[in-house]
């Protein structure tokens, strides 16, 4: 039999779950999406169940996210329908954690990322270390931060959230701290005995044990970058005037990593994934509902694997790892309004759940 990558245990009343795919640094498989969401409404009905917590069976990663090649994979071979399955998975898992009713605790050491963050930001606890690598890298493979990252995301400052989602740019357990993206910080090298003290404290204890465990996350990184990021990212503008601006900034600040990045992230990335998140953050004000944001993203994900810009960039960037996916269209000026209500058109497609 195949083994199991995801692990489901009740210790002293809690609930615990343990990732374990750390070679694929625990990227979600259809199976481990079903079997999540499953337990998790056994223990949310089980008086029993006080809370859970998720973590790793490795520091390196908690989650880089779906396993998106797995997708594409399944795209080739069957088609689209067991694809949208997938994702209707991974958004309904998503739906459970943000409803579960109880605390649910993510311990998220090393790598969280795309559906990693999904799992990550729904919990009533999000605890990182100062390993912590948070991003949302879908434009670079033609998909879209989604796993209701315009709520999440959406409660950032508007320039980080469209740094973020359209660049893909990896932020710190400080960083995200300073923006709500986590509750605590604790030392990575304390995550063990954090999880072992939650497993054996009551519900109402959570709070305390965090506080015994947590560390000065220190000042973020992006505070020395905010006149950049709100430079660039800043006021009502298109996706192509941020790139003009990250363009001109990049002949004064030659040297300006940050700059840099978001640079070769609007000359390299999916043209049509930067436009359709910028324009998902503009309605996210409305969005204020878990099962509305993940309905669209299920929605937004089944028109997007449709398109031919999924299956190239993963592609290019898990397949053959050239880095240089062929996009179509291929400049962000011919991403026109059109293209894009078409994408948002819900008219006739199946509800989440």
């Amino acid at each position: 039999m195949p083994q199991a990558h995801i692990h489901f245990d009740v210790i002293n009343g809690a609930g615990l779950v343990t990732l374990d795919r750390a070679k694929a640094l625990n990227a979600l498989t259809v199976e481990m999406v079903t079997d999540l969401r499953q337990v998790l409404l056994g223990w949310r009905d089980d008086p029993a169940i006080s809370h859970v917590v998720i973590a790793s069976s490795a520091p390196r990663a908690f989650c880089a996210g779906g396993d998106i090649r797995q997708a594409r994979e399944t795209i080739i071979a069957k088609g689209f329908d067991e694809a949208d399955g997938f994702f209707r998975g991974e958004y309904l898992v998503n739906l459970a954690i943000a409803e579960f009713g109880k605390p649910i605790i993510a311990l998220c050491d090393g790598v969280v990322m795309g559906g990693g963050a999904g799992l990550a930001e729904h919990c009533t606890h999000i605890i990182m270390s100062e390993t912590t690598r948070f991003a949302m890298p879908e434009t670079s493979i033609g998909l879209f931060p989604d796993v209701g990252a315009s709520l999440f995301l959406g409660r950032c400052p508007l320039p980080v959230a469209r740094l973020l989602g359209m660049t893909g740019y990896i932020i710190h357990g400080a960083d995200c701290m300073m923006l709500g993206l986590a509750t605590s910080m604790v030392a990575s090298e304390q995550m063990v005995g954090l999880k072992q003290s939650l497993l054996n404290c009551t519900a109402s204890e959570i709070d305390q044990v965090i506080v015994d465990f947590k560390m000065d996350p220190g000042v973020p990184a992006l505070n020395h970058h905010m006149p950049v990021i709100n430079r660039i990212f800043g006021g009502d503008v298109t996706p192509e005037q941020m790139q003009e601006r990250a363009e001109d900034m990049a002949l004064m600040r030659p040297n300006d990593k940050l700059v840099s990045h978001v640079v070769t992230a609007f000359a390299t990335r999916c043209p049509v994934s930067i436009k359709l998140f910028w324009r998902l953050l503009q309605m996210s004000d409305g969005i204020t509902d878990i099962g509305a944001a993940l309905t669209l993203d299920y929605h937004l994900a089944m028109s997007m694997i449709r398109r031919g810009d999924y299956i190239e960039g993963v592609r290019a960037v898990l397949v053959d790892r050239d880095n240089a996916p062929k996009w179509s269209p291929n400049r962000l000026v011919l991403v026109d309004k059109a293209l894009l209500d078409a994408l948002f058109d819900e008219n006739g497609l199946p509800p989440l759940c």
